[in-house]
């Protein structure tokens, strides 16, 4: 099991630090970011702009090459007219330069490589979708309708096999970057003629892999010349380094690699102890085979070898054991952590070195300290019988059936705090009615009809209220500055675009109520929350007072009690919301999210159904979708789930793993006195007492392994929850429960073997006398 264990934390280990290395060129790609500041708040920006790799390359020697690269950011219809038409909804559409195939190392099934891009609207389509839209036909030459902002007809020029899954860059469909400036919104992608953020991922292909910090000190002064922000840097990393890096250093990838070869490490030496344990435990039944071998004339060294044969013997069968279990389990510990790995990947030339690596060293390690300890017996005393107590090392499984309960301990604590943080999170009041909310995303497609739409929706009789808003709950808001007391101070204002009836739908609460209720809807209005009366410098009762823009001018109209828009990982910002005051025109434009709150009691698959059948009358193409607001609200924590149940395998394991050692030493140290119980038993001892002596010396090492244990955990958790905002206290009860999980299983453990000796014949242990 500890085997097994360590191979699936190795594999999704190596799987993690080898992204994107198959490309032939990955040590000399670089991927360029920036950072920029205005009014004092650094914003870091992931994507650069259109302009960004022409200009860098013209401008720096050092540069080979450059590679754009935009991932469209919603679902796109896909359908093929010369087949029956049928439509489908699409991800992992990726609009590229005419080198990509050239530039990155991806698999190009059919196509010649340099020119499958290079003429608008030409796309490059994987294996999986030329099968699902063209069947066994060849589809080169044939074309395929892509709705973005409006539909567009693309020839296929090529097919490509399915991106690795260690690959940052992933895609269905690659579409030539030269049939942006032809699409409707390519004003969104395409913009200014600037170094600066932007929608694209830009690649730099350098001379030299050295030339980064001349390169990067070469673009902070081009961005010196751009006046758009106080002030702007730019930062390069290596493409294989930014899958971990992709979100600017605190990423969960990172927090786990961390985390998993430490367990891993852990559970390997938990394992290989338990073995050495139990093989030293069992000494004694093999010593006169010793003391009869050494008479004869064996040498230690022969012995030793015998012994480390035995060993290696026993740990290859494990080893073939773990793999079994490995293959097994892989899927669902994949599932857990909610990652894809190709099965290519599991059998590379990587994961066979690793797994060779592993079973030399369990090899060496379960093989030495056994062969040691028994080689060295001494045939005068085991001939006679006479072992000593310290046969075997006692005093050293001692110490780690105390490690491997504290290790124990202290899992069960961190597994109970990070549970009930999580229920803290989905059981907290945010500030508005969460339950029974449906959201679902609306297309700028629905244009005129969406007041239609919406209506209908209303009418339904499991419907009590609907609103709108641009954005769907805790899935984002805009952002946009407010001029502080200074002329070049910029306050950060979160804000969220609505109709009338969003405030009332969630269930927000007033702090001041507004003056006239039924005028918010103003485009020079807006309603903030409490936090912003304090983040931008506002009267204790700032209704009817202003705050601006630029030269926009806003009056605050009323003030929302704090409710939490977004995670609770991270304090309530400041926030205003403004009503839009004509629906129809404004959602028609930028697309926008339905609310709508279900009636108590109502039959939810019926109504879904029937939500479905409103939504096609108005928009037949694009798929039908929807979220509750609960799910998406416990959606935020998904990482924390992850962790969470890891925690829980990880305390199965090493709970069974302590068992086993303790199992081991109790075994040991019981045979050792079965003389001594012997005796006590013909003296008249009951086998409650011959128990409890027994069970109390073990109980001591699992009482030390809580005095350990707890201090640790309690470091470790109390860090971990200051990267909530929002958090629970650490209990004093989660001490206890964890104190007490470990004193069963070790009374359990102990009470058998006490029980087995306490009931065996006395005849037997004392003959020897």
């Amino acid at each position: 099991m500890g085997l097994a264990v360590c191979m699936m934390i190795m594999m999704y280990v190596a799987h993690e630090m080898s992204y994107d290395r198959f490309h032939k060129n990955a040590g000399r790609i670089f991927k360029p970011h920036a950072q920029i500041k205005i009014g004092g708040n650094a914003l870091n920006m992931a994507y650069m702009s259109y302009a960004a790799g022409p200009l860098i390359k013209q401008s720096q020697p050092s540069v080979e090459t450059y590679m754009r690269t935009l991932n469209y950011f919603k679902p796109v219809i896909v359908s093929n007219l010369s087949s029956a038409g049928e439509k489908f909804s699409e991800n992992k559409l990726l609009f590229a330069d005419a080198g990509f195939f050239n530039f990155f190392s991806f698999k190009l099934l059919s196509g010649h490589v340099a020119d499958v891009l290079s003429k608008p609207f030409t796309v490059v389509i994987t294996r999986d979708m030329a099968k699902k839209y063209f069947g066994a036909e060849d589809p080169i030459g044939k074309t395929i309708t892509l709705k973005t902002d409006s539909a567009y007809t693309y020839q296929v020029t090529g097919v490509a096999e399915k991106c690795p899954s260690n690959s940052s860059i992933d895609f269905n469909f690659v579409a030539s970057g030269s049939s942006l400036p032809a699409m409707k919104e390519a004003h969104n992608y395409v913009g200014g003629q600037q170094i600066g953020p932007g929608s694209f991922d830009i690649y730099l292909l350098l001379k030299n892999a050295a030339d980064t910090a001349n390169l990067r000190r070469s673009m902070d002064i081009m961005a010196k010349k751009d006046k758009s922000y106080d002030d702007e840097k730019f930062f390069l990393d290596a493409l294989p380094e930014t899958h971990l890096k992709n979100n600017f250093g605190d990423s969960s990838n990172i927090k786990y690699l961390k985390i998993f070869p430490l367990v891993a490490a852990l559970i390997l030496l938990l394992a290989l102890v338990n073995y050495m344990s139990l093989s030293t435990a069992r000494a004694t039944l093999r010593a006169k085979e010793v003391g009869v071998r050494k008479v004869s004339g064996a040498s230690r060294k022969t012995i030793a070898a015998q012994f480390y044969v035995e060993s290696g013997l026993f740990a290859l069968i494990s080893f073939i054991c773990g793999y079994l279990l490995c293959y097994l389990f892989t899927p669902a510990f994949l599932n857990i952590l909610q990652l894809k790995i190709d099965n290519s990947f599991l059998y590379s030339p990587l994961v066979l070195a690793m797994l060779s690596a592993l079973l030399l060293l369990t090899v060496l390690i379960a093989g030495s300290y056994p062969s040691l300890v028994l080689s060295a017996f001494k045939p005068v005393v085991t001939l006679k019988g006479k072992m000593s107590m310290q046969a075997g090392g006692i005093t050293v499984r001692k110490v780690f059936t105390t490690l491997q309960f504290a290790i124990s301990v202290g899992l069960i604590i961190c597994g109970i705090v990070i549970d009930r943080q999580l229920y803290y999170f989905r059981h907290a009041d945010i500030g508005m009615d969460r339950e029974n909310v449906l959201m679902i995303p609306v297309g700028s497609s629905f244009g005129k009809n969406y007041p239609a739409f919406k209506h209908d929706i209303q009418s339904l009789a499991g419907v009590g209220d609907v609103a709108t808003s641009h954005y769907s709950m805790f899935k984002g808001y805009d952002m946009f500055f407010i001029n502080g007391k200074t002329k070049d101070e910029s306050i950060p204002l979160a804000s969220l675009a609505a109709d009338d009836h969003y405030i009332a739908t969630l269930g927000l609460k007033w702090k001041f109520p507004p003056a006239h209720p039924n005028e918010l809807a103003d485009r020079n209005k807006v309603v903030i929350n409490e936090t912003a009366i304090e983040k931008l410098h506002l009267p204790g009762k700032p209704v009817g007072s202003f705050i601006q823009s630029g030269d926009q001018k806003y009056e605050v109209a009323g003030v929302l009690k704090d409710f939490n828009f977004a995670s609770m990982e991270i304090p309530i910002q400041a926030l205003g919301v403004f009503i839009a005051p004509d629906t129809s025109a404004f959602w028609s434009k930028v697309g926008c999210n339905l609310f709508a709150k279900i009636k108590p009691n109502t039959n939810l698959p019926t109504l879904i159904n029937t939500l479905h059948g409103i939504y096609k009358k108005y928009d037949g193409d694009t798929p039908f979708s929807y979220t509750f607001m609960d799910d998406a609200f416990n959606e935020q924590y998904k990482a924390e789930d992850r962790l969470a149940s890891i925690f829980i395998l990880f305390t199965y394991i090493t709970i069974i793993l302590a068992t086993l050692g303790l199992f081991g030493l109790a075994a040991f140290t019981i045979e050792q006195r079965s003389k001594e119980i012997g005796i006590r038993k013909v003296l008249g001892a009951s086998l409650a007492s011959i128990n409890a002596l027994l069970s109390k010396d073990f109980l001591r090492l699992v009482l030390l392994s809580i005095i350990i244990a707890s201090p640790v955990a309690w470091w470790a958790m109390h860090n971990w929850l200051q990267n909530f905002a929002y958090r629970i206290t650490i209990s004093w009860w989660m001490f206890a429960v964890a104190g007490f999980v470990a004193v069963i299983t070790a009374i359990i453990t102990v009470s058998y073997h006490a029980i087995k000796a306490g009931i065996a014949n006395p005849v037997e242990s004392l003959r020897a006398e």
